[in-house]
C-alpha cells in the first residue's frame, strides 16, 4: 500500500486511473450478465443493460463533486469528517466488507466456470487458496500495479468481447422483436438486475486522491464508464439476438455459447481460447477489488502491520468463495446480498456528498 512507497511513487496516471474503474465495473460476470437480465425484461434485456448505465455514471458524478472540495481525502476520511469516529469507522467497515464479497463472488464465479470448462479435476479449494495467494501479493504491491495490471487487461477485455461480431452472421431479428414488447414494468426489473452488475465502480471514492492530474478525473471517468456500458450492452444484445431470450435465460454461461460461433483458423474450439485469457481479467477484477479491501482494513486499523492484514483476510476470502458452493448457489446468494450493498452505497455516498453540500458550500 502506501508503506515503502512514497506518494508520488503512488501518483496514478490519467489511463491507469480509468481502466481501474474499467477494470472494477467489467469482469467475468458479463459472461452471465445476459442470463440474469434476460431472463426478466426476455428481449429488451439490452435496453435494461443500458438503463442500469446510470449507477455508474451517478457514482462518477458524486466522485467528481466530492473530489473538487476533499481532492486529497478519499471517502474514508470524509466518513469520520461528517459520521464522527465510531459511525464513519463501522460505515467504512462495511464498505470494506463490500469489495471482499465481490472479489470473494468473482472467485467463486471464475472457479465455477473453470472447474465445469477446463479444471474440473481440480477441487475448489485448491484453485480459490491459489488465486487468492497471487490476488493478496499484487494487492501489497500498491495501486500502481493494479493500474498496470488493469491496463493489460482492458485491451483483452475489448478484443474478446468485439470478436464476438462474427455472430452477427447468424443471428435472427426475431430474437430482439418486438422491441419494447416486454413491456416497461419487465425493463425497470431487468434495470435493476443490470445495475447490480455495475458493482465496482465505488472504487473511484477510494482512488481519487492517487489520480495527480485531477482536472481531467471526470473526463477519464466518464469515458471508461461509458465504455464498460457499451461492452455491457453489447454482450447482451448480441447474446440476443443470436441465441434467444428462451436458450439465453436458461443458461449459467450464455455468452460463451456465442463464443462457439467464432471460428479462427488453426484454432479448433475458439470458446477455451477465451476462456483461457479470460482468466486475466477474472485476477485483475480480483486484484481491484482485494486491494480496495485491503486498502480499508489498513485504514480502519492503522497500527496494524500489513502482514497481519494479510494473514487476516486470506482466509477470509478463500472460506467465503469455497462456501458459495456451486452456480446456483452462488448467484443465490448474490441476488440476495448484493442489492443490499448496492442500497448502502448509495446511501454513503449521497449523503456525504449532501454533508458537503451544506457544510463547506454548494459551489464545486
Amino acid at each position: 500500500m502506501q508503506e515503502g512507497a512514497s506518494k508520488k511513487q503512488n501518483y496514478l496516471s490519467v489511463s491507469q486511473f480509468a481502466l481501474i474503474i474499467f477494470g472494477s465495473i467489467v469482469g467475468v460476470g458479463v459472461l452471465s450478465l445476459p442470463n440474469a437480465v434476460v431472463k426478466v425484461a426476455h428481449q429488451d434485456g439490452w435496453i435494461s443493460t443500458l438503463i442500469g448505465g446510470i449507477y455508474p455514471l451517478y457514482i462518477v458524478i458524486v466522485a467528481n463533486y466530492i473530489s473538487k472540495k476533499f481532492p486529497s481525502d478519499s471517502i474514508l476520511i470524509l466518513s469520520k469528517k461528517f459520521f464522527g469516529k465510531i459511525l464513519g469507522s463501522i460505515f467504512n467497515l462495511i464498505f470494506a466488507t463490500y469489495f471482499i464479497f465481490i472479489a470473494s463472488m468473482v472467485a467463486s464465479y471464475y472457479t465455477n466456470l473453470m472447474r465445469n470448462y477446463i479444471m474440473g479435476f481440480l477441487t475448489p479449494f485448491k484453485i480459490i487458496a491459489i488465486l487468492f495467494i497471487c490476488v493478496i501479493y499484487v494487492a501489497s504491491r500498491g495501486v500502481k500495479v493494479i493500474g498496470r495490471i488493469s491496463e493489460i487487461s482492458f485491451y483483452f477485455t475489448i478484443i474478446l468481447l468485439l470478436s464476438t461480431v462474427v455472430a452477427l452472421r447468424d443471428a435472427n431479428m426475431i430474437n430482439i422483436s418486438p422491441i419494447f414488447g416486454s413491456g416497461i414494468s419487465s425493463i425497470i426489473k431487468g434495470t435493476v438486475k443490470s445495475a447490480f452488475s455495475y458493482g465496482g465502480a465505488e472504487i473511484i471514492l477510494i482512488i481519487y486522491p492517487f489520480l495527480k492530474e485531477k482536472n481531467k478525473m471526470l473526463v477519464s471517468s466518464l469515458i471508461s464508464v461509458a465504455i464498460g456500458i457499451v461492452l455491457y450492452v453489447w454482450s447482451v444484445f448480441i447474446t440476443t439476438y443470436y441465441l434467444g431470450p428462451d436458450i439465453v435465460s436458461k443458461n449459467y454461461w450464455s455468452l460463451l455459447l456465442v463464443m462457439g460461433s467464432v471460428t479462427v483458423s488453426v484454432i479448433n474450439n475458439y470458446k477455451y481460447i477465451f476462456m483461457t485469457f479470460w482468466s486475466l481479467i477474472a485476477f485483475s477484477s480480483m486484484s481491484i477489488n482485494g486491494y480496495a479491501s485491503i486498502y480499508i482494513l489498513k485504514d480502519f486499523r492503522k497500527k496494524m502491520e500489513m502482514k497481519k492484514i494479510y494473514f487476516l483476510i486470506y482466509p477470509l476470502l478463500v472460506y467465503l468463495a469455497v462456501i458459495y458452493g456451486n452456480e446456483i448457489g452462488r448467484q443465490n446468494i448474490s441476488e440476495n446480498i448484493m442489492p443490499c450493498y448496492i442500497i448502502f452505497n448509495l446511501l454513503y455516498m449521497t449523503a456525504i456528498a449532501v454533508f458537503i453540500f451544506f457544510k463547506e458550500g454548494g459551489k464545486a
